[in-house]
């Protein structure tokens, strides 16, 4: 194995990482999460529920069910964090301002944890029941990468049903609207 892969494999990994900026840089993934997912939900809501129900190939099969899968694996990531059971659905509901009622709390949450907190090991367990443990920090980053791959696949969705303004939403368009 080519060892500078093989270091960052190892299992001392967790401590080279530099926490100094390490609770800014998720701060602001929270919030960019929160924003890019607002600007989803608001642009979706303009549409009507055949639109968002029509069988689009993807990882799931129409519009809403793609929200509604960001919402259920966001609620997911943070009921391991907070150590409770992990209900899926995450809501009884296809509303799609569930997915920022969720984000809302994990970008709460994401607010509240210190150096300390994300550096803290969680064992939890997987959907089909495998037990794992991980950083709070690396359970969050998959939590925000995997939102923003679903968020593109909304793109490609959104253009092949023909809807236009959709809403850009790249990290970089996020930080321009921030003040330095």
């Amino acid at each position: 194995m080519d060892p500078s892969i093989a270091d960052y494999l190892s299992s001392d990994f967790n401590k080279v990482i530099p926490m100094n900026g390490m609770v800014t840089l998720l701060h602001e993934y929270a919030a960019y999460d929160l924003w890019a997912n607002t600007r989803f939900v608001e642009r979706l809501e303009r549409e009507p529920d055949g639109v968002l129900d029509t069988v689009t190939p993807s990882s799931f099969p129409s519009l809403r069910k793609t929200v509604l899968h960001i919402r259920d694996a966001e609620n997911a990531w943070m009921c391991r964090l907070e150590g409770v059971p992990v209900p899926w659905p995450a809501e009884d509901t296809t509303d799609l301002r569930g997915l920022l009622r969720v984000n809302r709390r994990l970008h709460e949450l994401v607010l509240g944890s210190d150096d300390t907190a994300l550096m803290t090991i969680h064992e939890y367990r997987t959907l089909k029941g495998d037990a794992q443990r991980s950083t709070a920090w690396r359970m969050l980053h998959h939590c925000f990468n995997h939102s923003t791959q679903h968020r593109g696949q909304l793109i490609t969705m959104m253009r092949a049903l023909g809807l236009g303004d959709i809403p850009a939403n790249d990290l970089v368009v996020y930080q321009r609207t921030l003040t330095a």
